[in-house]
């Protein structure tokens, strides 16, 4: 048997190297297909529409593609404009059902796909930015492919499994001054960095085609050809390269920072001779840039991390306005082709001479005739480490009754919100005894720039989203800069306990230390949110945009296509609300599916413990009382209303002739 063959078989069989790597490939291909989600929803959700606009724009724009487009934008809105006046002369009275169903035909034809048009328009939109490198196509798949910007934890743990298990069993039992005596020890040496290294690129290799195979079945990447700005996140890059070549770039990049960092590993191991201190300055190499340094500063360094990212090193300048000059601030500068070439130059030099001398290290002095040199390889070691330094610095159910239109209740508590001093109140229900919940020691002394947003009840707690907002100076740059934190703290009124349960940064534009670094703008929505509802598996926030939907466990987001211009309702698992169609929806959080009521039309609606009281347009808006799966319509008021709200105990309608308030008890 060679001794590639039996060094092959030691490291992949019998060290279970071929295991790890098979077990990582399926793990990583197990979460892209759990946790994968497009970029853009609504290309996915209005597939068929979306397609009939790409059928005719797809490629570069054209003055007569931005034309159509816009003479599309303009039938749409009249055509939306027709069909909401229709609905409302109809169920009104004016027009009968059959010049109802003619009008809403002739509107439905131009919005056959008015929810495609919304995608279409959004990417043509960003197209307008600049015309002669961003092309019309299908971008989810692009997307996808280009997101992952974050560490490849997965490939991580395995490189430091393979590197670090190579030379340390040996000096663990003292082997390698045996082993270094044998005629074929160098060759052996040679053998165990080629087969390491080899399977690291290979493993790299072997991800980068399962992610592309991913998003090539399942949402396609066509027009390899077209340049890599007609994604978003590459839209300020002036590099001049396509779809298809900025891919393979990428994992080139990722596949040599793989192979760098394994190589380091192994020179690491064959200096300290101990498998924990390798392991540990493995991790530290990387996650020390990976978590203390911005990308400004990472995507300089000669290590392993900024390959292993590779992203940076395509996209271009980004910048964030100062919230106090106004003036920008750059957060990211573009990496220039030559600054890659020298930096991809450097890292491969270091690279080979670790792998040199971890060859050196295992050949006896006979073989290779030289005198045995100690301290190059530490004063090397601590180099490479001091490198990364440089620079651094369970829940309760949730099942109450839920309005957005009105003020969160329970049985004891209710809260009050005042228009004019835009401050909340805890109400006693029992002793009517108020508090101020700004002023409160229930929720802690505010400072100047927090504010409680939303409140949300379900006996015995109270949830409210506080906002607060933070100005400083940077000490070591020079500017100032804000931060703005949103939180949900859960109160138990019957200990007077509190407890955090999410907090998020929801801004961007900050320094740690004079190392600047941003937050995405994933929580951005936070800023806008005027109401909440939450529970065991999700918090919901509803701003004017939409309901964004959050896990709790994983704090995944995903907007809901329910709009918000009227009241919400929630009872712990549906929410509740009028569609485009003015028609009563349930929508199940669990399914994540809407179920009209098809014949309960409503203009206004609240939600109680005994049904949604609602109010019927094609009565003469008079108020009606249907159960929750919207059967058994009972009409409650024969008074024409304006509004109709729930305060937990009664509920309240607003006369349409005389603007009066009528109470009655559910």
């Amino acid at each position: 048997m060679s001794v590639f063959s039996y060094e092959w078989k030691k490291l992949m069989i019998y060290q279970r190297g071929l295991c790890y790597i098979l077990a990582a490939l399926l793990v990583s291909t197990v979460w892209l297909a759990v946790t994968d989600r497009p970029q853009n929803s609504a290309m996915e959700e209005y597939r068929e529409e979306y397609e009939w606009y790409l059928e005719r724009l797809d490629g570069a724009y054209t003055e007569e593609k931005a034309a159509w487009l816009e003479q599309e934008a303009q039938a749409i809105t009249e055509a939306r404009s027709i069909r909401s006046g229709s609905q409302e002369s109809y169920y009104s009275g004016q027009i009968t059902a059959k010049q109802y169903e003619r009008q809403i035909a002739e509107t439905g034809t131009v919005l056959a796909h008015e929810h495609g048009f919304e995608a279409a328009y959004q990417q043509y939109l960003y197209i307008c930015e600049n015309t002669g490198n961003r092309y019309f196509l299908k971008t989810n798949g692009w997307a996808g492919l280009f997101s992952a910007q974050t560490l490849d934890f997965p490939l991580f743990l395995v490189i430091l499994i393979l590197a670090a298990t190579v030379f340390c069993p040996e000096y663990s039992c003292q082997m390698d001054a045996l082993l270094r005596t044998a005629p074929q020890s160098r060759e052996s040496a040679r053998s165990k960095v080629v087969i390491t290294l080899c399977a690291v690129f290979a493993f790299c290799g072997g991800l980068a085609l399962v992610r592309f195979a991913f998003f090539g079945i399942k949402y396609g990447l066509p027009h390899g050809e077209y340049p890599v700005q007609s994604i978003a996140g590459f839209g300020g890059s002036t590099k001049n390269i396509s779809l298809l070549a900025a891919y393979l770039i990428l994992t080139f990049l990722r596949c040599f920072g793989s192979v760098y960092l394994a190589a380091l590993l192994l020179f690491t191991s064959v200096l300290v001779k101990k498998y924990a201190l390798t392991v540990v300055i493995g991790v530290a190499s990387t996650l020390i840039p990976y978590i203390g340094l911005s990308r400004q500063i990472c995507y300089r360094l000669p290590l392993p991390l900024p390959f292993m990212l590779a992203t940076g090193f395509l996209e271009g300048a980004s910048s964030v306005e100062d919230s106090l000059t106004g003036e920008p601030i750059v957060t990211f500068s573009e990496r220039s082709s030559q600054e890659l070439l020298a930096l991809l130059g450097l890292s491969a030099v270091c690279c080979a001479l670790m792998v040199w001398w971890v060859l050196r290290q295992n050949t006896n002095c006979w073989q290779s005739g030289r005198k045995p040199v100690r301290g190059c390889g530490v004063a090397a070691l601590c180099l490479l480490v001091l490198l990364p330094l440089s620079g651094c610095s369970v829940t309760e159910s949730a099942n109450g009754i839920f309005n957005s239109s009105s003020q969160s209740v329970s049985e004891t508590y209710s809260v009050l919100y005042d228009d004019q001093t835009r401050t909340y109140a805890l109400e006693n229900r029992t002793t009517g005894a108020l508090t101020d919940l700004a002023l409160s020691p229930l929720f802690g002394a505010f400072s100047d720039g927090e504010s409680v947003k939303a409140v949300y009840m379900d006996a015995p707690y109270i949830y409210y989203m506080a906002s607060r907002t933070e100005q400083y100076v940077d000490r070591v740059g020079s500017y100032n800069s804000t931060a703005t934190q949103v939180s949900i703290v859960r109160l138990d009124t019957e200990t007077l306990e509190e407890q955090v349960i999410f907090e998020k940064i929801t801004d961007s534009g900050r320094s740690l230390l004079g190392i600047d670094y941003t937050v995405g703008d994933t929580w951005m929505f936070l800023q806008y949110c005027y109401g909440f509802f939450l529970n065991n598996d999700s918090l919901f926030f509803i701003t004017n945009d939409g309901i964004t939907e959050v896990g709790r466990m994983t704090r995944r987001t995903q907007v809901l296509d329910i709009p918000t211009r009227g009241n919400i309702g929630f009872d712990g698992r549906t929410i509740y609300y009028i569609n485009e169609n003015s028609l009563l929806t349930a929508y199940d959080t669990r399914t994540h599916k809407a179920r009209p009521f098809r014949n309960v039309v409503a203009y206004d609606f609240c939600l109680t413990g005994q049904g949604l009281y609602f109010i019927n347009p094609m009565d003469s808006d008079c108020v009606y009382l249907c159960g929750r799966d919207g059967a058994h319509s009972l009409k409650i008021s024969n008074d024409p209303s304006l509004s109709v709200d729930y305060d937990g105990e009664k509920v309240t309608m607003i006369l349409k002739s005389d603007g009066k308030e009528v109470i009655f008890e559910p």
